[in-house]
C-alpha cells in the first residue's frame, strides 16, 4: 500500500523557514503509519477502509504542506480522522438511534490518560471493533484518545452532542470494565505463581 502521495513533480521543497517541506511530511505519516492505521481502523471497523483512509489523510496533508513543523502530526491525525469518518459515516448515523435515551455520567473533560491509551494500544483492534459500535469507537479516539472536546466531536461526527457524550460514555465503560477484567486476571495469575 502506499502510505504516501506528493502533490507530483512540480511540488518544490519549502524553505528552511520552520514551514513543513514534502518530505517532512512523508516523514510524518510514515513515522505515525502504525498510529494512524490504528486510529482509522478503530473508527471504521474496516481493514481496507482504514487502510484507504491514512492513504486519503497523505493525501490531504499532501496540499497543506505549508503547516508549521509542531503541527504536523495533528494534523495527520486529524486529517485521517476526517477521512475515516467520512468513510463510515452512514454506520456512524445508524449505530446513533441506540444512545437517543442516553444520560452522560461523564464530564466533558473526562478522556484517557497516556497509561490508559498505552493499555488500549495493546488490545486487538478487532476486539474493540467487536465490542462497540462505530459511534462509541469514534467517540473513543476522538474524545478519549485525541481529546477532543464533546463539541468538536458532535461537529465531526454530525450527530448531537448529548449523544457523542452517550457513545463515549459506553465506550468509557467498556474500557473500564475491560481493565478491571485484565487486573483481575494479573492479580489470578500473581497468586497462582506464588
Amino acid at each position: 500500500m502506499t502510505w504516501f502521495h506528493l502533490r507530483g513533480e512540480a511540488q518544490q521543497e519549502r524553505p528552511q523557514d520552520r514551514l513543513a517541506s514534502s518530505q517532512e511530511i512523508q516523514s510524518a505519516f510514515t513515522e505515525q503509519r502504525d498510529y494512524l492505521y490504528w486510529i482509522a481502523l478503530l473508527i471504521t471497523g474496516d481493514i481496507a477502509v482504514a487502510e484507504q483512509a491514512v492513504v486519503d489523510g497523505s493525501k490531504l496533508s499532501a496540499f497543506r504542506s505549508g503547516v508549521f513543523r509542531d503541527w504536523l502530526i495533528v494534523w495527520a491525525n486529524h486529517a485521517t480522522m476526517r477521512t475515516a469518518v467520512r468513510a463510515v459515516r452512514d454506520l456512524i448515523s445508524a449505530s446513533a438511534s441506540r444512545y437517543a435515551g442516553a444520560s452522560s455520567e461523564y464530564s466533558d473533560c473526562e478522556v484517557l490518560s497516556d497509561d490508559e491509551i498505552k493499555s488500549l494500544r495493546q488490545v486487538d483492534p478487532l476486539d474493540i471493533i467487536a465490542e462497540l459500535d462505530p459511534l462509541a469507537r469514534s467517540a473513543l479516539v476522538l474524545r478519549g484518545i485525541q481529546h477532543d472536546s464533546i463539541a468538536d466531536c458532535a461537529l465531526l461526527l454530525e450527530v448531537p452532542r448529548r449523544i457523542v457524550a452517550g457513545a463515549y460514555c459506553q465506550a468509557l465503560r467498556w474500557n473500564g470494565e475491560r481493565q478491571r477484567l485484565a487486573l483481575c486476571r494479573t492479580q489470578t495469575e500473581a497468586r497462582q505463581d506464588a
